[in-house]
């Protein structure tokens, strides 16, 4: 197992079914080819699958709880919608990955975070800010990858467990990886069940994910990778007037993706192609339902050149399109959208502490105008423990297939609807002393958005009006993350975010569902037989409209594990202990405290 316990935010270790190593983690999101922890941006983010075991985390919306900029929205409880709105963006600005492939994020192109499982994740790295030059449309708030590596020795190792708590919850959870010579490879699936504490709110979620890797002599190799998951939830709307007890969704998901890889001393490169579809059935009366499938094929080839000892460059080209399906209220077949891109990459060292990093794309579409987007991010150690950063990129993301189309009489579409562009500026700073005890990165962010796609709701009594553009709008803030090891098995960390999202078209000091101050704080006894953590999540001042404002909160949660035996671990939590009352989303009431306990068996 490697073993690098850091904090979420800034150095966290990424851990395998291995010997344990004292290998620093190497981070890909940035720049899409390895790069050491230790150099990386303070607005990247590692978070490791020891710090999601220890702290008891399944799935990816409370994971990203704990990562500076990142706003998480929840509709409700368990399983219910959740988005992330990155730094004042739109809750569809993140693009998601698994190993470099990009999910389907369907027919509203905002994904559902809390149905997507850490299963199998041995890292997940996120990357706040425009990547739009980098991961193409929809990056320009950001992008979160989740990693699955294999095992760095030959070897098997497994794992099996299972735990139950309030609300009839129970999750179940297996997963094994092996390596034998040129093969590797691991498996796993997690179940999870609730009734959470609502009327009709009853959540299922099964998860799958499966890799396998062959190589072929020096230098080459295959493998082949696979996600599914299959999800239902009930109470999908408000309580009130219009409350159906009847009502629920389900969610079907896959992808496969097979790639190539080549490579010797000089270059590198991959040819990569995925195919995935999203299936999303949502019923509320006889006369109300509706099925939205959305099918995604991705090819891209990316190429990486070591031209001298202070040079790399990295060349890519991919292909992708996007196919949408809809029968009920409203019936669309047919639409297909592709996009062509070119991108081109530069890492060049000016002296030996300073670092010139550029990217540069061109993207072409069917349905939309062509864009050019770029990002220039300069990097200078100053001394041995300060590193200073500073960069510029602008973005572009098209609207999605819900903007324009829409679902039916309640939610209408707006077919003229433009792409929304954004300009991003950010500075920040990275402090580690020698022994990694103490760390602290700060980021300050300012974004400026033309034509932001804005949509208005009155969730309470289920009134939707159609999106449009917003000439201008812009964001502002301070990120702060640190840990302070204050011994040898005490530790505390911490994650703030201030943050102003403006409309300046009509004078608003708020877009809707951005909080303006938010974050995570955590303290953490280890000894490595057992663990205690505290962990506080809070948010205040967030509007949901110009006439309502959300409620503010401050969650407590802990967790604490004992190792039993040789593999043999004993595990508890206690979610909201003081069964606060919250609506993260007006008219959704939020999860009371809920208790869980389970054991976990490595062998």
């Amino acid at each position: 197992m490697i073993h690098f316990s850091c904090l979420l935010s800034v150095a966290i270790s990424g851990s395998a079914l291995a010997e344990e190593q004292s290998l620093e983690p190497m981070v890909v999101v940035e720049n899409r080819s390895p790069q050491p922890l230790s150099e990386i941006s303070p607005w990247v983010t590692r978070i490791s699958s020891y710090d999601l075991e220890e702290r008891q985390i399944d799935n990816l919306a409370d994971a990203l709880r704990s990562v500076p900029g990142m706003a998480v929205v929840r509709t409700g409880q368990t399983g219910a919608q959740t988005s992330l709105f990155s730094r004042g963006g739109e809750s569809n600005h993140v693009t998601f990955l698994y190993e470099g492939r990009r999910l389907n994020s369907g027919f509203s192109g905002t994904y559902n975070l809390g149905e997507l499982s850490t299963l199998n994740s041995t890292s997940i790295e996120v990357m706040r800010g425009s990547s739009s030059s980098l991961y193409g449309a929809h990056a320009m708030g950001g992008t979160v990858l989740m990693r699955n590596e294999y095992l760095e020795t030959n070897g098997q190792g497994s794992e099996i467990g299972v735990s139950a708590g309030t609300f009839s919850s129970l999750r179940s959870i297996y997963k094994t990886g092996f390596k034998n010579d040129d093969w590797a490879g691991n498996f796993g699936f997690a179940s999870v069940e609730t009734d959470n504490d609502r009327l009709n709110s009853k959540y299922e979620n099964l998860s799958s994910s499966f890799t396998a890797k062959r190589k072929f002599g020096d230098g080459l190799s295959f493998s082949l990778l696979g996600l599914a998951y299959d999800s239902s939830f009930g109470s999908i709307g408000p309580t009130g007037p219009f409350e159906s007890l009847d009502a629920f969704q389900e969610t079907d998901q896959f992808l496969v993706s097979p790639q190539l890889k080549m490579q010797n001393e000089f270059w590198d490169a991959s040819l990569t192609y995925s195919y995935s579809e999203d299936d999303l059935y949502y019923y509320f009366s006889p006369t109300y339902e509706t099925r939205s499938m959305t099918e995604q094929e991705d090819l891209d080839l990316l190429l990486n050149l070591g031209m001298s000892d202070k040079t790399f460059v990295q060349i890519g080209t991919s292909y992708s399109t996007n196919r949408f399906l809809q029968r009920g209220l409203t019936w669309l077949d047919g639409n297909n959208w592709e996009q062509a891109s070119l991108t081109l990459g530069i890492r060049h060292s000016i002296s030996k502490d300073t670092t010139l990093y550029g990217n540069l794309r061109h993207d072409e579409y069917t349905d939309f105008d062509n864009s050019v987007t770029y990002d220039v991010t300069v990097r200078s150690k100053l001394s041995d423990s300060f590193i200073a950063f500073a960069k510029h990129g602008i973005g572009y993301a098209p609207p999605e297939a819900f903007d324009l189309y829409g679902i039916g009489p309640l939610y209408p579409g707006s077919p003229d609807l433009i792409a929304e562009e954004s300009k991003n500026f950010e500075i920040g700073f990275s402090y580690q002393d020698e022994s990694l005890k103490n760390i602290l990165n700060v980021s300050f962010f300012f974004s400026e958005y033309d034509n932001l796609i804005k949509a208005e709701y009155d969730t309470a009594n289920w009134v939707y009006f159609p999106s449009e553009n917003i000439d201008n709008s812009e964001a502002l803030g301070i990120e702060i993350s640190s840990k302070h090891q204050l011994s040898s098995l005490f530790s505390v960390f911490s994650s703030l975010t201030y943050m102003r999202a403006k409309d300046l078209d009509s004078g608003d000091e708020f877009l809707v569902r951005r909080p303006e101050f938010f974050g995570s704080i955590s303290a953490i006894y280890d000894n490595q037989d057992f663990n205690l953590g505290a962990q506080l999540n809070f948010r205040q001042n967030t509007r949901e409209s110009l006439t309502v404002e959300a409620d503010d909160y401050s969650i407590v949660r802990l967790f604490s594990s004992y190792e039993i035996s040789d593999g043999l671990l004993l595990n508890a939590r206690i979610e909201n202990i003081f069964d606060t009352h919250y609506e993260e989303v007006v008219g959704y009431p939020a999860l009371g405290r809920a208790i869980h306990a389970g054991l976990r068996y490595s062998f």
